[in-house]
C-alpha cells in the first residue's frame, strides 16, 4: 500500500482525480476563437486545446499532478474548491455519509462509472472540515493495510474505482477494525469503489456502505453551465430545448458535465464569427458533438470522395487555427505522406483555399487563418481517420512529428501537446496502444519531441484505465530486441527504448517495482549505448528522489529470492547499473565511504549479480570500483573486502561458490589483462591483490609455504 509520501505541491499543480479525466464523454474545446488574433501567438493560443476533462492541462503537467496524487501528496485548497465550485451536492446524501462516518470513520461509497464518487468523497471530507485531504491507493496484489495513516485530523480517499481484479476477501473486515486507529487519529477514510468489485466483499461490513444515487443530469449541467460565461437567460433557453433534456435525461453525472461544456463552447465560438448560426444549428453541434461528429463525419465522406478534399480537411484539423498558407502546403505534404501525392495545380485550376475550405465546412476569417467553429469537430475529424485508415496511422504520425518540428518557433510543440492530447484519447476508448506507439516512436526520433514521447508514455501508463494495459505492454517492449531478428518477431526501435527508460523515471515515484523491472529490461535487452545510458540516468533519477532508495533497495531486495527467474535477472541487472553509477570523484554511488566496512544489502547485490556467468554488465561494474580503488587508496581495503566477501554463499554460509571466483576473475582481467612480461604498474598491483584475496578466500585452497605456519 502507497499511503503517503513527497512534498505538497503548488496550488497551481494540484493532482487532478482519475474520474475527471478518464471519462468516456469529452469536454468541448476551448474557446479558442473569442478573439480575433492575427499574430502567430494566436496559433499558439488556439493548438492548445483541453485535455479531456482536465481543464485545460497540457499532458506533461498533468501526468505530474496525477503522480503527485498516487503518492499521496496532499490536496491542496484551492484545487479542491476548483473541484467543488460547480459541484450539485445533495443533503441527503451528505447526512447519510456523515452518520456512517460518526459510527465507523469509514463509509464506502460505490456506483457505476461516471456518477460523481470521488467528487462526492471530496465533498464529505471538505464539509467535516478535515485539516488535509490525501489519497491512499492499493498497488496491485497487495492487501488493504491502512494501519500506516498516520496522519491527523486527516481525510484518506481510498481510491478503489479501478480495480480490475475482485478485492481480498478480508479488505470488508479490515475496514471496520481500523475505526478505534482512525479515531486515536482524529482521521476518516472514505473509499470510492465500483459496485459490482464491492459486493463481492462486503458480507462483512455492510453497515459501512452507501450507494450513490447519480445525481439528476440537467441539474448537474445547470450547476456547470452556472460557472461558464454564459447569460441566466441562455443557460435557461439552452436546458429547455427538448434536444438537450433529451439527451441529459438519462446522462451521468459525468456526460452531464461534458456536455455542459461543449454547450458554453458552441456559444463562445458562435459568438467569435461574424456569420453566427441560429440556436437550433447550435442544439445541433452539441448533440453532433456527443457522439464524436461521427453521422456528419460519414456523410460528409460520402459525398467528398476527392482525397485531395479529405487530405486538406485532415490537415487543417490538425492545425486548426493555423494561417491559411500553412494548412494548404502542408496538406500537400501529408498527401504525399499518405502516398497519394495531390496533382500540382496549373495557373487558376482547380480549387484554392477559399474553396477547399468551405467544402471542409472551416471558416477563413479576415486574418486568413483557418478554424472549425463546431465543438469538439478537429479532434472528432482525426479520431474518425485513425479509426477509418488504421494502415496509414504511422505515416500520420510521421507527418504530425514532421510539422511540430518544422513550425517555426513554439508553434511546434503546442502543436504536439495538441496531437498528445488526441492520442491519450484515442487510447483510452480503444483500450489499444497502436496509435500511441507509433507516435512515441516518431517524436523519440525528433529532437525536439522526445519529451512529447515520453509524457505520453507516462499519460497511459498512469491512467485508471489504460495503466495496466500500457504498463504490461511496456514490458514487451522493453524485453523486445533492438533490431528485427531472424525469426521476424516483434522488436522496439532504439529511439523508443530511450524515452521509455525516461518515462520509467517518471512512473517510479507511482510504481516504483514496474519501473525497476522494465527498466532492469531493457538493459538486458539492449545492445546500444545510448539505451543502457538512458537506463542508467533514469535509475538515478529514481534513486536520488527522496525516499526512493530505500524502495529500490526494497524491491531489489525482495527480488534476489523470488521463485521467478525473470524477477531475479531483472533484479541483477537493476543493481549493475547502480553499482556501475558513480557520484563526484568516481566514486560509486553504493560504496560505502565510513571504512564501517562493506555494506550488507550492497554484498547480496554483489552475490547475486556474480551468480549470472553471461551477464555482460559485470564488467562495467567492477570497473568502476577497480577505477575508484585505484583512484583512492583509503578506499581501497573496503573495496577489496567486498569482492573477497562476494564469493561466499551469505553473511552466514560460509560456503566458497567457485563460479563467483570464476567471473570476478574473468572481469579483474578485463580490467587489466594480464600477459607475459608484464612489468608491475599501479593497476597490476591492485588486479592481483584482488585476485590474490578472493583464491585465498577459498578454504580449499592450498597453502603455499610462504603461508605456512612456523614450528617452535
Amino acid at each position: 500500500m502507497l499511503a503517503q509520501d513527497g512534498v505538497q505541491p503548488a496550488a497551481e499543480q494540484s493532482p487532478v482525480p482519475a474520474e475527471a479525466t478518464t471519462t468516456a464523454d469529452r469536454v468541448s474545446e476551448p474557446d479558442r476563437h473569442a478573439e480575433d488574433l492575427t499574430s502567430d501567438a494566436d496559433f499558439a493560443l488556439r493548438v492548445e486545446q483541453k485535455v479531456p476533462n482536465n481543464q485545460g492541462t497540457v499532458i506533461g503537467v498533468q501526468n505530474n499532478h496525477e503522480i503527485q496524487r498516487l503518492r499521496g501528496t496532499p490536496l491542496t485548497d484551492d484545487w479542491v474548491r476548483g473541484r467543488l465550485r460547480s459541484f450539485a451536492s445533495n443533503d441527503e446524501t451528505t447526512k447519510a455519509l456523515e452518520t456512517i462516518l460518526e459510527a465507523h470513520r469509514v463509509v464506502v461509497i460505490h456506483a457505476l462509472p461516471g456518477t460523481g464518487r470521488y467528487t462526492t468523497a471530496l465533498h464529505i471530507l471538505t464539509t467535516l472540515r478535515m485539516r488535509s485531504i490525501r489519497q491512499v491507493r492499493r498497488l496491485p496484489d497487495d492487501k488493504i493495510e491502512l494501519e500506516g495513516l498516520l496522519d491527523q485530523d486527516t481525510g484518506w480517499i481510498l481510491d478503489l474505482r479501478h480495480e480490475t481484479q475482485p478485492l481480498p476477501t478480508a479488505t470488508g473486515l479490515h475496514l471496520r477494525e481500523i475505526a478505534d486507529h482512525l479515531r486515536e487519529t482524529r482521521s476518516f477514510v472514505v473509499a470510492v469503489v465500483h459496485t459490482d468489485t464491492w459486493t463481492s466483499v462486503a458480507v462483512e461490513a455492510s453497515d459501512l456502505d452507501h450507494q450513490l444515487k447519480p445525481a439528476d443530469g440537467l441539474r448537474v449541467a445547470r450547476a456547470h453551465l452556472a460557472d461558464q460565461p454564459l447569460k441566466p437567460s441562455e443557460v435557461d433557453q439552452w436546458l429547455s430545448d427538448s434536444g438537450i433534456t433529451s439527451h441529459l435525461q438519462h446522462a451521468t453525472p459525468a456526460m452531464a458535465v461534458s456536455c455542459a461544456h461543449t454547450i458554453a463552447s458552441a456559444v463562445t465560438l458562435n459568438r467569435s464569427t461574424a456569420e453566427p448560426k441560429s440556436f437550433d444549428e447550435l442544439v445541433g453541434f452539441v448533440i453532433q458533438s456527443a457522439q464524436n461528429w461521427r453521422s456528419e463525419l460519414l456523410n460528409w465522406h460520402r459525398e467528398q470522395t476527392d482525397s485531395g478534399h479529405r487530405t486538406y480537411l485532415l490537415a487543417a484539423a490538425v492545425l486548426d487555427g493555423a494561417t491559411a498558407q500553412t494548412v494548404y502546403d502542408s496538406h500537400l505534404k501529408l498527401g504525399t505522406a499518405l502516398e497519394d501525392t495531390p496533382v500540382p495545380t496549373k495557373g487558376q485550376r482547380g480549387p484554392g483555399i477559399i474553396e477547399l475550405t468551405n467544402t471542409i465546412n472551416a471558416d477563413l476569417g479576415a486574418d486568413d487563418r483557418v478554424r472549425f467553429l463546431r465543438p469538439g469537430y478537429a479532434e472528432a475529424v482525426v479520431d474518425y481517420f485513425w479509426v477509418d485508415r488504421p494502415h496509414h496511422v504511422e505515416a500520420f504520425t510521421h507527418w504530425t512529428a514532421e510539422q511540430a518540428a518544422l513550425l517555426s518557433g513554439g508553434l511546434g510543440i503546442r502543436l504536439a501537446d495538441r496531437v498528445s492530447q488526441w492520442v491519450i484519447r484515442y487510447t483510452l476508448t480503444k483500450q489499444s496502444l497502436t496509435v500511441l506507439r507509433a507516435t512515441a516512436t516518431h517524436w523519440a526520433a525528433t529532437k525536439n519531441l522526445s519529451g512529447h514521447a515520453v509524457d505520453l508514455l507516462v499519460a497511459a501508463a498512469i491512467d485508471p484505465q489504460t495503466g495496466k494495459l500500457a504498463r504490461d505492454k511496456y514490458l514487451q517492449w522493453a524485453s523486445a530486441p533492438d533490431q528485427p531478428p531472424p525469426d521476424e518477431r516483434g522488436h522496439t526501435p532504439v529511439a523508443l527504448k530511450r524515452v521509455l527508460a525516461e518515462a520509467m523515471a517518471q512512473l517510479g515515484p507511482a510504481y516504483p517495482r514496474v519501473a525497476v523491472r522494465r527498466l532492469a529490461d531493457l538493459a538486458a535487452h539492449t545492445g546500444n549505448a545510448t539505451v543502457t545510458q538512458a537506463v542508467g540516468e533514469a535509475l538515478m533519477a529514481m534513486w536520488d528522489q527522496e525516499g526512493f532508495a530505500e524502495r529500490i533497495r526494497d524491491t531489489l531486495t525482495t527480488w534476489f529470492t523470488a521463485a521467478q527467474h525473470h524477477q531475479t535477472a531483472a533484479a541483477r541487472r537493476a543493481f549493475l547499473h547502480l553499482a556501475e553509477r558513480t557520484g563526484p570523484y568516481g566514486i560509486p554511488i553504493l560504496l560505502a565511504t565510513d571504512n564501517s566496512g562493506p555494506d550488507p544489502w550492497t554484498l547480496t547485490g554483489w552475490r547475486r549479480s556474480l551468480d549470472d556467468a553471461s551477464s555482460s554488465q559485470i564488467q562495467g561494474a567492477v570497473n568502476a570500483w577497480l577505477d575508484a580503488a585505484l583512484a583512492h587508496r583509503d578506499l581501497r581495503t573496503t573495496i577489496v573486502t567486498t569482492f573477497t566477501e562476494a564469493v561466499f554463499r551469505s553473511d552466514t554460509d560460509r560456503t566458497y561458490l567457485a563460479q563467483r571466483y570464476i567471473v570476478l576473475n574473468h572481469a579483474a582481467n578485463g580490467w587489466e589483462p594480464a600477459h607475459a612480461g608484464q612489468q608491475p604498474t599501479e593497476r597490476t598491483r591492485l588486479r592481483d591483490e584482488v585476485l590474490i584475496a578472493i583464491r585465498e578466500a577459498d578454504p580449499t585452497a592450498p597453502i603455499h609455504a610462504g603461508d605456512a605456519p612456523t614450528t617452535a
